[in-house]
């Protein structure tokens, strides 16, 4: 059997968590810390250890959701290339409805975390930023001219 990642270790109660004293990666597990021999409380170090696990996820989802607002544009250019015009309108209005409700879902989930964790405030700013340019864009390029089309064959 083997001692690697399984499905089952990811749904356990997380147990990593930061040493209060040297901030330094640690087991809850362990009696004392073994960098800088500080104690802790065995239950704050699991609900620190929940957090950080919530506070990974968080900056995780971030980086993906960077990652694909990242080929946004690309899409976008793929609309006007011969050949390939269907993948990047596909692509284009995918994710134009995608990215905005992946942003709320992440805003749903994660923005109660209450931590000082640089990265998570980086995620938060990623996700903010991500969230609101496509959803301008979604606007824009999307549905004004659903609504401008609807306008025009009201008219007529």
């Amino acid at each position: 059997m083997s001692d690697g990642f399984t499905i089952g270790a990811a749904m356990q109660t997380p147990t990593i968590f930061s040493c209060p004293s040297c901030h330094e990666t640690i087991d809850s597990s362990a009696p004392v810390c073994r960098f800088c021999g500080a104690t802790f409380d065995h239950e704050q170090a699991i609900k620190a250890a929940v957090i950080l696990a919530k506070v990974n996820q968080a900056c995780s989802d971030a980086s993906y959701l960077r990652s694909t607002a990242l080929a946004y544009p690309g899409f976008f250019v793929l609309r006007f290339v011969p050949f390939v015009s269907m993948l990047g309108t596909v692509g284009f209005y995918g994710l134009s409805f995608a990215i905005p409700i992946w942003s709320l879902r992440w805003w749903l989930k994660f923005a109660k975390l209450d931590t000082t964790d640089q990265e998570f405030r980086k995620a938060r700013t990623t996700v903010k930023t991500v969230g609101i340019l496509v959803s301008l864009f979604l606007v824009v390029f999307v549905m004004l001219p659903i609504v401008r089309a609807i306008t025009i064959v009201m008219r007529h």
